[in-house]
């Protein structure tokens, strides 16, 4: 058993070294393009930044937004509002609708509850990643639970947890993303980057069921939080960040992407990360696409915009939201000259 385990982590190692190579030297010419973040108004109780926006995927054709706190609710807003205000056909402020998000008290049943921090639909089908944090370790589970139709009311049952184990200890980080190919979930945990995680991976499980398998990563420094629903070719882009502040806590390695594609205006006179990362899912791997990244435009000389949630738009862009820093955002992104 030691030495299939053994031969399982050569294989990943000497995987994520071709990968490596491969994306260096791999032909491209394409740049960074920043694209400057367009503001969504929005009014109500998603406005105050305690509710921490942490995750968000459609249903539909509505939007739902997941706060991290343990408040009984999601927001959710219909696309037909988001269309009016991307097309300047409405300029007034959004009021999310508060939905019922029906939960154990994870708070008394769960130990070391911390934060909801992932969403994902499959049909009527919902799963969320929870966050456990302990003085001196993390953990995470996965929840699976329903959508009523009708009310767009949701429902998490006591009993369906599976432990999402993490690759590293990393203080207040687990897993932040989800992706759903047909009848498999995969879920990326926060940090992979070569100073923190030896031979990184995305846990994944077949739906439904509880068995994980671990599927190799390519090793992307800076954090990933949360990712779009899978394209045709099996692509969806994450968020990809880094706030100077937590140098101490990831210590990023060599940055590859910017070392390939170098660095868009604001972005080559800033320590600060904002951007989105195309990857694919390729086999038993995720891989990088050889599309650059978009990097958003930064704001100022030292705001940082912790951006949690993402969701594409159509084929024109994505929508994205911060958690509280500096304040509650909801923005589109557009696609650009892509």
């Amino acid at each position: 058993m030691n030495s299939l385990f053994g031969q399982k982590s050569l294989f990943y190692a000497r995987w994520i070294l071709v990968s490596v190579l491969y994306f260096l030297f791999s032909c491209t010419n394409r740049i960074p393009e920043e694209v400057d973040p367009i503001n969504i108004p929005l009014s109500g109780p998603i406005t105050d930044r305690n509710e921490e926006i942490s995750g968000m995927d459609w249903y539909g054709d509505n939007l739902i937004l997941l706060p991290e706190n343990l408040n009984g609710y999601l927001f959710v807003i219909p696309k037909s509002e988001l269309d009016a205000r991307i097309h300047n056909q409405d300029t007034s402020a959004i009021l999310p609708k508060k939905v019922e998000f029906l939960t154990p008290d994870y708070g008394k049943t769960l130990p070391g509850f911390d934060s909801f921090e992932a969403i994902a639909f499959r049909g009527y089908e919902v799963y969320v990643t929870i966050e456990i944090r302990y003085p001196d370790s993390m953990a995470a589970v996965l929840a699976r639970g329903h959508i009523d139709e009708n009310t767009m009311e949701v429902t998490i049952p006591e009993q369906n947890l599976i432990e999402l184990a993490v690759p590293s200890f990393v203080d207040n980080m687990s897993y932040e993303s989800l992706v759903i190919d047909q009848n498999t979930i995969y879920a990326f945990f926060e940090a992979n980057g070569d100073s923190l995680v030896n031979d990184p991976y995305a846990l994944a499980s077949s739906l439904p069921g509880d068995k994980l398998e671990k599927i190799p990563i390519f090793p992307l420094e800076y954090r990933i939080a949360d990712a779009t629903q899978l394209d045709s070719r099996k692509c969806f882009w994450i968020i990809n960040y880094f706030y100077p502040g937590d140098r101490e806590t990831i210590r990023p390695a060599q940055d590859l992407l910017a070392k390939k594609y170098g660095e868009g205006p604001t972005h080559s006179k800033s320590d600060r990360v904002e951007r989105l990362v195309e990857f694919k899912l390729t086999g038993k791997k995720v891989t990088l696409t050889r599309t650059a990244p978009l990097e958003l435009k930064l704001e100022g000389e030292k705001i940082s915009r912790k951006w949690e949630a993402l969701a594409r738009y159509d084929n024109e862009g994505f929508l994205i939201a911060t958690d509280k820093y500096p304040t509650t955002i909801l923005a589109f992104i557009p696609f650009g000259s892509r």
